[in-house]
Parts: C-alpha cells; sequence; structure tokens
C-alpha cells in the first residue's frame, strides 16, 4: 500500500474509500491502522465503504450493514486520532438486480399495478415500490444517526433517475402514509453529508443533465442539511460501452475524459450552493468522482493514467 499512498499523494488526491465489509475492522485492524495514519500524514482522509443490495428487507435486511458501523465506531473509538475513518460510504442501490424484482424495473410509478396479487413482495406492484423505497429511507437514516452522534460523516452512491424514471420522478410516503409524498431524492438528500450521482455516462450531454436535478434541489436546503452533491465519471474497464469510459471506443484516453470532464463543467457553470466554502470541501457542480475499481498492484497504473490533472476533490476507491 506504500505504493498506492506515494502515487496519491503525487496525484493530489484527497480522500481514498476503502470496501470495509463487516468483521474487517477486527480482523485487518493490523494493516488499517498503519495505512490511515500514513493517509492521514499525507493529508489524504480515508473512508469506509460498504453496500449491497441484500441488505435491504426483501432480502436478508440491514443486520450486517449496522454492524459494520457498530464495528466502525468500534474502532475508531479503539485507536488514535491519526488512524481514524472519518466516516461512511454506503452503495446500497435499489433496482431490481438478479433475484431482487420488488423495485419493477422499467416502471414509472404510475403504471405500476395496483391489483391484487401483482407484487412479488406485498400485495401489489405498487406497493412493492413504495415499502421498498421506505425501507430504503430508513436504512440511510439508521446509518446517518448512528454516524452523526459520533461526528462521522456519511456519504452514499445514488442512481442517476430518482427524478426521471421513464419520464417521471420516484415518489412515496415517508415514513407512513400519512406524510407527505415526494420525491425519494428529497427524502433522502437531508440525510447526508456527500449525496454522489451515478451520472456516469460517456456522453458528456447525458452526464451533465443526470445531476442537475439533484443539484437544483441540494441548492434549496438550509445549509445544515445540504450535502455535498457530486457527478461522477467511471473509468473501469467491462462495465459497459457508454457508461465507462474504460469499455467505449474512442473515449478509453486520460485525455478524452479530462476533455469531457470540461464539457461537463461548462455545461454547469453554475455554482450550486452558496454559503461558506472551505478549501478542502469546495461543491459546485462541477465536481466529479472518478469511480474505478481495482487491486492494490494496479493502483499506481490508474492514479497515473487518469488522477493526474486538476479534478476537485479528487477521490479513489479501492474495492
Amino acid at each position: 500500500m506504500a505504493d498506492l499512498l506515494a502515487a496519491s499523494a503525487a496525484a493530489r488526491i484527497s480522500d481514498l474509500y476503502l470496501y470495509t465489509p463487516p468483521g474487517c475492522y477486527s480482523d485487518r485492524r493490523g494493516q488499517l491502522q498503519p495505512f490511515i495514519a500514513n493517509a492521514t500524514a499525507a493529508d489524504i482522509r480515508v473512508w469506509a465503504l460498504d453496500g449491497d443490495r441484500g441488505y435491504l428487507d426483501d432480502s436478508i435486511g440491514p443486520g450486517n450493514f449496522l454492524q459494520g458501523i457498530a464495528d466502525l465506531i468500534d474502532y475508531n473509538q479503539a485507536v488514535s486520532a491519526d488512524e481514524r475513518f472519518v466516516g461512511l460510504q454506503a452503495d446500497i442501490e435499489p433496482q431490481d438486480q438478479d433475484a431482487y424484482t420488488t423495485f419493477h424495473n422499467g416502471i414509472p410509478d404510475e403504471a405500476l399495478s395496483t391489483a391484487p396479487g401483482s407484487g412479488t413482495w406485498h400485495s401489489t406492484q405498487a406497493l412493492d415500490r413504495e415499502m421498498l423505497m421506505r425501507n430504503w429511507l430508513t436504512i440511510h437514516q439508521t446509518a446517518s444517526d448512528l454516524l452523526h452522534r459520533q461526528n462521522l460523516q456519511f456519504s452514499a452512491a445514488m442512481p442517476f433517475w430518482t427524478e426521471t424514471y421513464y419520464g417521471s420522478p420516484v415518489q412515496v410516503n415517508f415514513p407512513s402514509d400519512t406524510d407527505l409524498r415526494q420525491s425519494v431524492m428529497n427524502y433522502m438528500m437531508p440525510l447526508l453529508d456527500e449525496y454522489i450521482v451515478m451520472s456516469y455516462n460517456t456522453d458528456p450531454t447525458n452526464a451533465a443533465n443526470r445531476v442537475e436535478a439533484q443539484a437544483s434541489y441540494a441548492s434549496t436546503l438550509p445549509v445544515k442539511k445540504r450535502p455535498r452533491v457530486y457527478a461522477a465519471m467511471e473509468v473501469s474497464p467491462n462495465v459497459g460501452e457508454t457508461i465507462s469510459y474504460g469499455d467505449t471506443a474512442g473515449k478509453n484516453s486520460k485525455s478524452v475524459v479530462l476533455r469531457d470532464r470540461t464539457r461537463i463543467e461548462e455545461m454547469q457553470d453554475k455554482a450550486v450552493f452558496s454559503g461558506e466554502r472551505n478549501s478542502r470541501d469546495t461543491w459546485v457542480r462541477r465536481c466529479f468522482f472518478l469511480y474505478t475499481a481495482f487491486g492494490s498492484s494496479e493502483g499506481e497504473t490508474i492514479l497515473n493514467s487518469v488522477f493526474y490533472e486538476k479534478v476537485t476533490p479528487r477521490r479513489l476507491y479501492l474495492l
């Protein structure tokens, strides 16, 4: 990991995200402590990262996820300040995947069936999605409460389509039927310190459009409930053509990634958030995550090929 930290420092990476499933805090404590201490000394913040579609209640539920948060808190309390994680990023995506079919992909809210027996989890398709969205919010609300009590930050990866799912927003009454029905994004955003829009698309116009609604809504929130909103660019191979620069002909190069980033910036040239900003966490529409999954041996190559130019803030994922 020494090479990774050296390369991160050279590339001016500000934040590293370590995949930390439940159990790893104790099993790998001897590795985590010196790594985070060295990162802290290099002015690099280290986040924990966990997520799984199975953490929702239509599967095994949130038990392991919440245990991981408890383990993170225990780890931070047991080590010195320079060996601590700054927070957790969750990546729990609610859409249908493999055996999970309760979101009912491809159907806008208004077209979901309300006929008894149409659901796969509850009695109807509409109720399936309603209860799934409530559960999705609940697990993030619980995590937010647990982390913020310990002065830890909470970040989450969010689908880009919550406001425009086949032409209409995904809405929910939360936490109960008697509460206001509005976009699930509106309920989610105040829970988070970082709202990461998975906007990755190799067409800059599409990518910019995918964060427009989120950034605009965040700008209306009170400062204390306003997360940092980031767009994202996917660069890993084997993800999908037009989704990842690593898979798209004519786009698989550092120069094109940086060129397209500039184009997105030009389309999103208005600073979203007013109020005081600091040098570390300035947030405007032109902030980006570049997502890549890799083993530690590949870290320096990826840093040199992708992250060497200005991306503010610069963030790197170790999955």
